[in-house]
C-alpha cells in the first residue's frame, strides 16, 4: 500500500512539473504559442511577470519571429515630438492605459518645451506616448531634437544627440529602448562629439552612422563616427570634406555605404548645398556627388524617404529609390520619386515617377515630416520580394486641409470628421490616419519597427 501511495505521489509531482513547464497548463505548447503571440506588445512587460517560462519565451527572438510568421507582428512608428501642455481630460487621446502617458501630460512645462516619444501602432491604429524612466525611479526628459533610429534586427530604438532639455546645449548622449520582452530604457555608450541636427542612418544589421550637425557654439561639423549597436562601441571616421549642418543621412538595404546629403557650413547658414558625400567602408573614405539636392532654401531633413525595392528580374538585385514629398512650393502637388542606381560604379540620379499629393497636404511644405514605414496589408504596400517586407511611407503635415493654419486641437479631420489630423501613409494609395490633437505636432525625427 505504501509503495502504491509513493508511486501516486511521484506521478502527481511529475504531472505538476509537466504542467509548470507548459506555457499554459493543460494546453499543448503549439496551441499556447498561438495564443501568446496574439498578445499586443504593450502588455509584454506584464507577461514578463507571469512566470519564468513566459519570460524566457518573450525574451527570445524566436517568439517575435513566430509573431511575424503568423501575421501577428505589430508595425510601429516612433516619433520624437514636443509634448503639448494638456489638460487632464486630454490624456484620453492616448489609446494606452499606461501610467506613463498620464505622467507625460502632467510634467509638460509651459516655460520650457518637453519632448516625448510618441508611438503610432499602425496595426492597431492607436497612439500613445512614453517618457524615459530613470533607474532609481521617476522620469528623465528626452533630449530635444535628438535623432531616432531603429535597429530592426535586435528590436531596439536608439535616441542620439540633440539638446539637453535644461541647458539647451548639444549632448553626446545615446539612449536605447529595448522592445524585446516589453519596453526597457538604458543609457548606451555616448558619441565622441556632442552634436545636434546631424545626419544619421543605419547600414546593415546594426551599424549606425552619424555625421555633421553642429556643436554647442553652433559651428557646423565635418566629423563623423560609426556605432556598433551590438557591441555598444563607437569608432571615429575620417572627417567629411565639407561642414554640413542640418544635413540628411541616407542608407539603403543591400548597400554598405552611408550618404550625407546637403547641409550648410558655419558661414552660410540657411543656404543648403546641392551636393552630397558618400562614405564607403570598403575604401574607408568619402566621395562627393554633385547635384543631389536642387533646393538651396529648403533642407532635405523631414521631406524625403529612402525605399529599397528588391526586383528578382533585376540583375543588380535592388532598386534604390529616394522619395521627395515637397508640397506646392517646389513641385506643385507632386510627390517626386528619385532613383539612385549603381552601374559600373557610376552614380546615376534621375526622376522616375511623380505622384499627386492629396488636397489636405497641398501647400504644407514648411511643415512635413516624412519617414519610411513598414506594414499594412499586402495588397496596399510596396513589396520587398526578397524578405517579404511590406513597405510604405509615413508622413505628417502641418496645416490641415489645404494647408490652413498650424496644428492645434481645433483642427477637424477632413475625412473622418474627428478632431486632430496630420498623418498619412502612402502605399499604393494615400491612407489618411486620424491623429488626436495631442499627437498632431510635427516630430523632429522618426523611425519604425516591426515587433
Amino acid at each position: 500500500m505504501g509503495q502504491a501511495e509513493s508511486s501516486t505521489g511521484k506521478f502527481k509531482k511529475h504531472d505538476q512539473q509537466q504542467q509548470q513547464e507548459q506555457l499554459i497548463p493543460g494546453l499543448p505548447d503549439e496551441i499556447a504559442m498561438d495564443c501568446l503571440v496574439r498578445v499586443p506588445h504593450q502588455f509584454h512587460s506584464t507577461m514578463n511577470l507571469v512566470c519564468r517560462g513566459w519570460r524566457r519565451l518573450i525574451m527570445h527572438p524566436s517568439f517575435y519571429q513566430e509573431r511575424s510568421r503568423s501575421g501577428m507582428a505589430e508595425h510601429m512608428v516612433f516619433l520624437i515630438q514636443p509634448v503639448p501642455c494638456l489638460s487632464p481630460t486630454q490624456t484620453e487621446f492616448s489609446e494606452s492605459n499606461n501610467r506613463e502617458d498620464e505622467v507625460d501630460a502632467k510634467i509638460s512645462s509651459p516655460l520650457l518645451t518637453q519632448y516625448g516619444l510618441s508611438i503610432y501602432n499602425a496595426t492597431n491604429q492607436t497612439w500613445r506616448r512614453m517618457m524615459m524612466r530613470q533607474p532609481g525611479g521617476g522620469y528623465v526628459g528626452i533630449p530635444m531634437f535628438c535623432q531616432c533610429v531603429a535597429v530592426p534586427a535586435s528590436g531596439k530604438l536608439l535616441l542620439l544627440g540633440g539638446w539637453d532639455p535644461n541647458t539647451l546645449e548639444p549632448v553626446p548622449d545615446v539612449y536605447v529602448l529595448d522592445l524585446i520582452g516589453g519596453s526597457r530604457w538604458r543609457r548606451a555608450a555616448p558619441m565622441s562629439v556632442a552634436r545636434s541636427f546631424f545626419a544619421c542612418g543605419i547600414v546593415g544589421q546594426s551599424t549606425v552612422y552619424v555625421a555633421g550637425g553642429h556643436d554647442n557654439l553652433k559651428n557646423a561639423l565635418r566629423s563623423a563616427e560609426v556605432y556598433d549597436a551590438d557591441a555598444d562601441k563607437w569608432r571615429t571616421l575620417p572627417p567629411m570634406a565639407e561642414e554640413r549642418d542640418e544635413c540628411q543621412g541616407l542608407s539603403w538595404e543591400g548597400d554598405s555605404r552611408f550618404w550625407v546629403v546637403s547641409g550648410y557650413s558655419t558661414d552660410s547658414q540657411g543656404r543648403f548645398r546641392s551636393d552630397a558625400e558618400c562614405y564607403d567602408p570598403v575604401t574607408g573614405s568619402w566621395s562627393r556627388i554633385d547635384g543631389a539636392w536642387p533646393y538651396s532654401s529648403v533642407s532635405p531633413r523631414g521631406l524625403t524617404a529612402n525605399v529599397t525595392i528588391t526586383n528578382e528580374n533585376n540583375t543588380s538585385g535592388h532598386q534604390y529609390q529616394w522619395w521627395w514629398i515637397l508640397g506646392s512650393q517646389q513641385q506643385p502637388q507632386d510627390n517626386v520619386r528619385v532613383k539612385e542606381t549603381d552601374n559600373c560604379n557610376n552614380l546615376i540620379w534621375k526622376v522616375v515617377n511623380s505622384v499627386q499629393l492629396p488636397s489636405e497636404i497641398n501647400g504644407t511644405t514648411s511643415g512635413l515630416c516624412v519617414i519610411n514605414a513598414l506594414g499594412l496589408t499586402q495588397d496596399q504596400c510596396f513589396m520587398n520580394s526578397r524578405n517579404r517586407q511590406r513597405q510604405g511611407i509615413f508622413f505628417m503635415s502641418r496645416g490641415g486641409a489645404g494647408g490652413r493654419g498650424t496644428s492645434s486641437s481645433s483642427l477637424i479631420c477632413g475625412e473622418c470628421k474627428r478632431e486632430g489630423e496630420g498623418a498619412s501613409i502612402l502605399t499604393t494609395k494615400w491612407n489618411h490616419i486620424c491623429t488626436p490633437p495631442a499627437f498632431a505636432v510635427l516630430p523632429h525625427s522618426a523611425s519604425c519597427l516591426v515587433i
